[in-house]
């Protein structure tokens, strides 16, 4: 299995400023009422659920078919036509629901995707995901098979040197009532401004030193945790030759055979760490700065490492506290320093008060900007199989840290 721990025992990467990506285009905002038509086949919707946040945001954007008659490829062409307006309106919102359109499984969800032009897809099997998924279409896989996985707070992928720009998530089949189930959204903004007004330092730190994760590998999968991939799947290759290239190009560093707290393991295992990894990003296409990292998911990964051996991970991820000691055995600025524990916990509440919960109905699409969203799947009840999530990634084509662009 995955686990992520410290780096304090290998030297820091030199530390800087951050740069933002570089923005192609100051995205304008666009005002639409409820009701109002969104093509030939949209409509902009409402829901109870849904919150309104200084800048004109509501969260989520809700557009609804229009058409009872439209088919899958109608709305293909629908996406393709509506795009500039509906990158707006994400750009704007952050997140767009879209309800009601007629998809019934992978590949009219597939077909959805591809209806976007240009954004070009992140494979599974390029991916640097640490969770366990399979393929069901062309662009589409599942979420994570791990049940304990994704639990927290989290921007996709934020962890590695290739992320994705946007996430679509497409609800198969919904938790049976009563089960829970939804996905939760928290805008990654708002929570580093209230952030940087109660740890300010911290959040300068964040910004100009970066930060490091520790990974742990298996040879072999193991879906019974958040983050079972193991490093011939993480790393798309067959050999440990292969594996310590594609780690050398990334400027990443390793170990074989040792564990957490430097207890020796099978010589098959990998201990290797990230190369510098920005903790702070602009969203592209907006002014808006982002808390764009994993910290706050490693209170779950923490919790699993010390839990490694038990199925399913043997903690609840939802109410279970990590050490101090732990988190530093997960990740630490880039300069070898620790991560406040209490910070974090702190910034995971702050994720829970501006949160929306996405109340899955069969067919829904939700289109997620990776910067300035982060994402949580809720707990559900139900046995495996009971709710189906399924999604597909779009690459982000220029991952940087400190304005230098990352090898993956």
């Amino acid at each position: 299995p995955f686990i992520v721990e410290c780096a304090a025992n290998f030297h820091p990467q030199s530390t800087s400023t951050p740069t933002p990506l570089p923005l192609k285009r100051m995205v304008a905002p666009v005002s639409l009422s409820p009701g109002a038509a969104v093509g030939a086949i949209g409509r902009v919707g409402v829901m109870a659920e849904q919150r309104v946040f200084d800048g004109g945001i509501t969260l989520p954007f809700i557009v609804e078919c229009a058409d009872a008659g439209a088919d899958v490829p109608a709305v293909a062409r629908w996406v393709a036509n509506e795009q500039d307006l509906l990158e707006s309106l994400l750009a704007q919102h952050g997140v767009i629901l879209f309800r009601g359109f007629p998809l019934r499984g992978a590949d009219d969800f597939d077909a959805f995707v591809c209806g976007f032009q240009g954004w070009d897809d992140l494979p599974y099997d390029r991916s640097m995901s640490f969770a366990v998924r399979e393929r069901r279409a062309n662009r589409i896989c599942t979420t994570n098979e791990g049940k304990s996985g994704g639990l927290v707070f989290h921007h996709e992928q934020a962890q590695t040197p290739l992320w994705p720009s946007k996430v679509f998530f497409c609800c198969e089949k919904p938790a049976a009532p009563g089960d829970g189930g939804a996905t939760g959204v928290t805008p990654s903004h708002i929570v580093l401004s209230k952030l940087r007004e109660a740890h300010p330092e911290f959040v300068a730190k964040c910004e100009q030193v970066g930060v490091r994760y520790t990974v742990y590998a298996g040879p072999a999968q193991d879906t019974s945790k958040g983050a079972g991939r193991s490093w011939r799947s993480f790393f798309h290759v067959k050999t440990r030759e292969e594996c310590e290239s594609r780690m050398a190009a990334g400027g990443w560093e390793w170990q074989w055979g040792v564990g957490p707290g430097g207890a020796r393991t099978a010589d098959d295992c990998l201990r290797c760490v990230t190369p510098r990894l920005d903790a702070v990003k602009v969203a592209p296409g907006t002014d808006r700065v982002c808390f764009f990292n994993q910290l706050i998911a490693t209170t779950a990964n923490a919790l699993e490492f010390t839990n490694v051996g038990k199925e399913g991970g043997g903690f609840d991820p939802l109410r279970d506290v990590p050490t101090q000691a732990a988190i530093d055995e997960c990740v630490r600025f880039a300069d070898g320093s620790a991560v406040d524990l209490h910070v974090l916990l702190y910034a995971k509440q702050l994720c829970e008060e501006y949160a929306v919960d996405l109340q899955w109905q069969a067919g829904d699409v939700a289109l997620i900007c990776n910067y300035q969203m982060m994402h949580a799947r809720r707990w559900w009840d139900g046995p495996p199989g009971s709710r189906l999530l399924l999604a597909s990634l779009v690459v982000e084509k220029e991952c940087t840290s400190a304005g230098k662009l990352l090898v993956a």
